[in-house]
């Protein structure tokens, strides 16, 4: 999948002697590529599967958003971070699983809440490594809230200005469904065709 190549790209690389460009430039790279992978796995039809999905997806952007600052963290460091916005994770990931109830509408709110929600995290974590790890739980928590809602209505107008979009994910899970289309290959074609959107 597209994401994992990223990732392992930026934890195998070297930036301790990066400019400050580069580092704006693969810090960019990460957050839309595991924002639109999240958005991808949450068109899965299955309530509170999401959570297992992005979860793993939005650990290893922030243990590579750190190592691109210089940080080298593990799980449990990543974890006590997101725990700083826990509550609003915890609330979004609830939305994502009540969406999947509503027929058409449900995956894009899904899709919507998926990409914002890693974006968001994305975001607040290249804040909080850029000012030196630290920032107040409270002014995380404030520009979580903000880059998350400036984004999820970002992404619910571009999906619902992409009339087509729901006819290729259809035709894909119809392929996946006939056996046409591996599991790994419906998840990286659903990256392609919403990194496009």
């Amino acid at each position: 999948m597209g994401h994992m190549d990223t990732i392992n790209r930026v934890m195998h690389g070297g930036y301790d002697n990066a400019s400050d460009e580069e580092r704006v430039a693969a810090v960019r790279d990460m957050i839309e590529v595991c924002s639109t992978a999240a958005a991808a796995v949450a068109i899965q039809p299955i309530p509170l599967v999401d959570i297992a999905l992005i979860s793993p997806i939005q650990i290893a952007m922030v243990q590579a958003v750190g190592r691109i600052h210089g940080h080298r963290l593990d799980r449990k460091a990543v974890l006590e971070m997101l725990s700083t916005f826990g509550a609003s994770l915890v609330a979004q990931n609830a939305i994502m699983a009540a969406s999947k109830l509503i027929p058409f509408l449900g995956w894009l709110i899904s899709a919507s809440v998926a990409y914002a929600l890693t974006y968001a995290v994305g975001e607040v974590s290249d804040h909080y490594f850029r000012s030196g790890r630290g920032l107040a739980a409270r002014d995380l928590k404030e520009h979580f809230d903000r880059v998350y809602k400036s984004k999820k209505a970002e992404q619910e107008a571009r999906f619902k200005r992409s009339g087509d979009l729901k006819d290729r994910l259809e035709q894909l899970k119809a392929a996946h469904r006939d056996g046409i289309l591996t599991d790994e290959e419906l998840a990286r074609k659903k990256e392609e065709i919403l990194s496009k959107f």
